[in-house]
């Protein structure tokens, strides 16, 4: 999976959570986007595949797909795996050096990487952190699949011309699956502004690789 850096993502707030209108809040929050700018990966997930404007978006206009994962919350190997808060406004941050604990701390960083603007909450938004390591051959960072980052999913976008027997011929031959995999075709709902499963379309079953 590609990570995202954060001076990528299509949002120029990224990490600009609380109002900055203190020179001494602005000196922080510029290190700490320096830090994590420079130091951390992101990949963004939804919490379903159902909505036409995500697959317009981010589904080359309902021509690509959709991949599910199982992620555990918490684990060791992302550092952070979050739900995204949508907020109205900025929000405000009072410094009181004589009440700043490491707690405090720690829920300050938390609002920074995960406060958006209320506009974006129709993404649905959760994020896999990792850190920036090996830069590929292009200059690009990834992190395997593994059993605690698995596949479940492929979702064929309404408007992909693949078969779901291709595609789950290449999910098979792509390498081991640590779990199994269903891949489905998706199609426009007949009564709802909505993304549904094809069931005229029976999907395919791949079983999880055995070693």
């Amino acid at each position: 999976m590609k990570l995202s850096l954060y001076d990528e993502l299509n949002d120029p707030f990224e990490l600009l959570s609380h109002a900055l209108g203190d020179k001494l809040m602005r000196k922080a929050h510029k290190a700490l986007k320096e830090h994590f700018t420079k130091t951390k990966g992101v990949i963004c997930f939804s919490d379903n595949w159902k909505s036409p404007v995500m697959w317009a978006h981010y589904g080359q206009k309902h021509y690509g797909f959709c991949l599910g994962f199982d992620v555990p919350t918490g684990h060791p190997d992302q550092e952070y795996v979050y739900a995204m808060n949508y907020e109205p406004e900025r929000l405000r941050f009072e410094f009181e050096k004589e009440k700043w604990t490491e707690a405090v701390g720690r829920s300050f960083i938390r609002q920074i990487l995960s406060t958006k603007a209320k506009a974006w909450e129709y993404e649905h938004e959760w994020r896999a952190m990792a850190d920036l390591k090996e830069k590929d051959p292009n200059g690009f960072y990834y992190v395997d699949f593994s059993e605690h980052m698995q596949l479940r999913e492929v979702v064929l976008g309404a408007r992909n011309t693949l078969s779901v027997g291709k595609v789950a011929k290449l999910v098979e031959e792509s390498g081991p699956l640590s779990a199994s995999v269903q891949v489905l075709r998706a199609r426009v709902a007949h009564q709802t502004f909505s993304i549904v499963r094809n069931r005229e379309v029976t999907p395919i079953m791949i079983k999880a690789s055995r070693e």
